[in-house]
């Protein structure tokens, strides 16, 4: 069994890569073809944290993964990170363990996959300004998927720690040659954007539909508990939903969990689930003024994508 760090796991798979296999794993969970139990989510209250396990089996893409990640959002204070993960993979034919990777690349670089799988399928143009709430480590896989499907013309970035937004500015500008700049309020960043991403740990949401602009597109994927929640419900029930998973999202997402509790939309109004739209099973925008949100809480599936490249590469070595 081959043992992979998180350097050789980006040495390994591209990025460009990773949102093609992720596109297509949405489509084959959408249309049924994956074997996909629940997560299983146990909370570590006096810790302030969460333990995930997260299993999958692909027979297309001829993998079956399981991953466990821990999000503990204290962490940075204590000089640690907030999300640490573990994949193994194994040889569906067999059984056979066949690779165990560190995750926390592996995971930024499905998470930010997703949101270019949005962007592609969801966005109205794929230029112009990106804002993007919350500037930890998966802020910037976030950034680098977007640029493999979006001309980023400008960049606004916010976080309730400045100093974070400053570095993440800076090094998105000399990384990438963008002009980015630190927006002194959410407000201000969701005005000007034209795509908002939003990757916090906030239990509060903070994104109000007065600020958002017709034909805005959304990808939120930092709430992954019904407690959690990035959008404010008034938001997600006027805005066109699409999320990775029905189910998952029944479980875990807060943003809409909380507009359903509060009468303002019911679960029938969510739009399609991204891979439906990737099969082509739904249509994706509609139109130039409406707004849409990817609501995401992160699959196994996606996991399991990255998990096969990394079959097919050190796999059999």
């Amino acid at each position: 069994m081959r043992v992979l760090t998180d350097e050789d796991v980006e040495r390994t798979v591209s990025l460009r890569e990773t949102i093609e296999a992720v596109e297509r794993a949405f489509a084959l969970y959408s249309t049924g073809k994956v074997q996909m139990p629940p997560r299983v989510h146990v909370p570590v209250h006096e810790h302030n944290g969460t333990i995930l396990l997260m299993p999958c089996y692909v027979p297309e893409m001829n993998v079956f993964s399981v991953k466990y990640v821990t999000v503990y959002p204290n962490n940075p204070s204590k000089g640690l990170p907030t999300i640490s993960a573990t994949l193994l993979v194994s040889d569906p034919a067999t059984g056979e363990p066949k690779v165990l990777a560190d995750a926390r690349a592996a995971t930024g670089m499905r998470t930010g996959a997703a949101t270019a799988v949005s962007i592609k399928h969801l966005s109205r143009s794929k230029d112009g300004t990106l804002g993007i709430v919350g500037c930890g480590y998966q802020a910037r896989w976030q950034l680098r998927a977007t640029l493999e499907v979006m001309r980023v013309e400008r960049l606004v970035v916010h976080d309730v720690v400045r100093s974070r937004a400053v570095d993440f500015a800076e090094e998105a500008s000399r990384r990438h040659g963008l002009d980015a700049e630190v927006a002194e309020d959410i407000k201000s960043l969701a005005t000007t954007s034209d795509v908002i991403v939003t990757v916090t740990t906030s239990t509060e949401p903070f994104l109000r539909a007065e600020w958002v602009r017709p034909g805005t597109h959304i990808s939120a994927i930092g709430a992954f508990t019904p407690q959690m929640a990035e959008l404010e419900a008034e938001l997600v029930a006027s805005a066109k939903v699409v999320v990775d998973s029905r189910e998952a999202a029944a479980a875990e997402a807060g943003d809409i969990i909380q507009a359903v509790q509060r009468g303002l939309m019911r679960w029938e109004d969510v739009h399609a689930e991204l891979g439906e739209i990737v099969a082509g099973v739904k249509r994706g925008r509609e139109g130039d003024d409406e707004i849409t949100v990817f609501k995401s809480v992160g699959l196994a599936v996606q996991d399991a994508a990255v998990a096969s490249i990394l079959l097919r590469r050190v796999g059999s070595d």
